[in-house]
């Protein structure tokens, strides 16, 4: 569905006015040089010409936001540039749209400023140049250290490449970066888990995302099992693995603080947490979503569509039809992702009801019998234990 831009509401009936609420801005960058095998984000193989022609429509987008949404009213409080493979930009590109976006937006100085980068783009350039445009925090997928695990991911990137990417943005002085680790892979064992684990605590990161590998429909890996070429590992290992990075990590000082999500203090993704609060956040280019006043909208996941669609002046969006009671489930859900668990008033503000009012009484109180849910000073969190079976723990609670 294409929306027109005449209308004086916002995507998916929001009103203009949204009343100095601060939000988030995500770019969806939709380009790679190769399609990796477990990956269903939208994207697209990188080609000069279409790179210039998404810019074009980004700006058009950019600039209709800020008419809706006036940068005095409205003020951005995080970025991310996320894909594909954000660190294949060209940088006057990117500053282009950056210099638009402060034309529109009142953007914080210092603001936490997030790009993914996979580690063979990297460069000293590359680096300088995220320094001089105020991006603050790359994030590095890394994967695995294991060149036959990369090789079964698509990845293109060697094992020397992660090491200098992380070298290089230590030399570079920047004081905050993040990484990405995946587990539960086919083919992985604990003890190559355990090594990955150990190279990059090595590396010393400020933040660490440890990723259980989900194996999505029609992926290439997904055909892959599907034909018996390869074989997913057992749950049973998969929570081992889980277990035994929780405890490798918590050892070398990291706090979790989500459950993919590890942090020495101070160094929490301020962006990502927005999201599980349930905070606004706009998103940008093909695919992108966003969360403006309790609705949710999307961007088309076609770079010629999305590019069609602002070159005729129109919104290119698919709005989501869900209301309360979605949000409150997914409250809920991610709420208990956190370590510190849904907060009782935000919930009761933002709905108007209690959070207890919406869980299964009878699964609530057995949870908290057998100590995997705590009620605690204000929140419902998982334990310990509860972390380790959390999906299941959701789905008994919800209604």
């Amino acid at each position: 569905m294409v929306c027109g831009i005449s209308r004086p509401t916002c995507a998916g009936g929001v009103s203009a006015d949204p009343s100095n609420m601060p939000f988030s801005v995500y770019l969806h960058f939709p380009f790679c040089r190769n399609k990796c095998s477990y990956c269903d984000f939208y994207k697209a193989l990188y080609d000069p010409d279409e790179e210039r022609r998404f810019y074009d429509a980004l700006m058009i987008e950019t600039r209709l936001r800020g008419e809706q949404w006036p940068s005095d009213d409205r003020i951005v409080t995080s970025i991310f540039v996320g894909g594909g493979t954000p660190s294949l930009t060209r940088i006057d590109f990117l500053a282009k749209w950056l210099d638009e976006l402060k034309k529109q937006f009142t953007v914080l100085e210092g603001l936490e400023f997030s790009i993914e980068n996979n580690p063979e783009s990297v460069t000293v350039e590359l680096l300088k140049s995220y320094r001089a445009l105020e991006i603050n925090r790359p994030t590095f997928g890394i994967q695995s250290f294991h060149p036959t695990l990369l090789k079964l991911l698509d990845r293109r990137h060697r094992i020397e490449d992660s090491h200098r990417a992380v070298y290089l943005t230590n030399a570079l002085r920047f004081t905050n970066f993040g990484t990405d680790l995946i587990f539960a892979l086919p083919q992985q064992t604990s003890r190559m888990l355990s090594s990955d684990l150990d190279q990059l605590l090595e590396l010393d990161p400020p933040h660490v995302s440890f990723y259980q590998l989900t194996i999505e429909p029609e992926t290439p890996l997904a055909r892959e099992v599907a034909v018996g070429r390869v074989k997913p590992i057992d749950d049973d290992l998969a929570l081992a693995m889980y277990r035994g990075g929780c405890e490798k990590l918590a050892e070398a000082g990291y706090h979790r603080y989500e459950v993919s999500s590890f942090a020495k203090p101070g160094f929490e993704c301020r962006h990502n947490i927005s999201y599980w609060e349930g905070s606004d956040y706009l998103g940008l280019g093909p695919s992108a979503h966003s969360f403006v006043q309790g609705r949710r909208f999307a961007n088309v996941s076609s770079v010629g569509r999305y590019v069609a669609a602002l070159d005729g002046g129109e919104y290119p969006i698919e709005v989501d039809r869900s209301g309360v009671e979605e949000r409150m489930v997914e409250a809920i859900m991610l709420g208990l992702r956190m370590t510190r668990g849904i907060d009782r008033r935000a919930f009761a503000d933002r709905f108007g009801q209690n959070v207890e009012d919406r869980l299964d009484r009878k699964q609530y109180d057995l949870l908290v019998e057998s100590g995997h849910v705590i009620p605690d000073r204000g929140y419902i969190r998982l334990s310990e234990n509860g972390f380790y079976v959390a999906d299941e723990i959701t789905r008994r609670l919800l209604k």
